[in-house]
């Protein structure tokens, strides 16, 4: 079933303002268990791919939603393996092509 308007701008994540929410959502990204089936490196990489202005921040913040934290929570090693995962997605991208 395809989600309305409605769903589409309305943050369901933890962490995530309106902004990130329609991001997410020009993904297919809408809820946990989305992100879950997705993941939290590959959601980051899909919205910079998309072309929007998204920081680390918001691959902290994914992080932090499905594991039910503030982002600022995230410990810093995780922020670090994070970073390096999505540096290591955006290579193999652009190897790829």
């Amino acid at each position: 079933m395809a989600k309305d308007k409605g769903q589409m701008t309305s943050p369901k994540l933890r962490n995530l303002g309106p902004r990130s929410a329609e991001w997410l959502a020009d993904i297919g990204v809408y809820t946990v268990d989305d992100l879950a089936r997705v993941g939290v490196v590959e959601a980051y990489f899909l919205v910079k791919a998309k072309g929007y202005n998204a920081s680390a921040v918001l691959l902290y913040a994914l992080y932090g939603a499905l594991h039910d934290i503030h982002w600022q929570d995230v410990p810093l090693e995780t922020r670090a393996q994070l970073r390096e995962e999505a540096e290591g997605w955006q290579w193999s991208m652009s190897n790829e092509q």
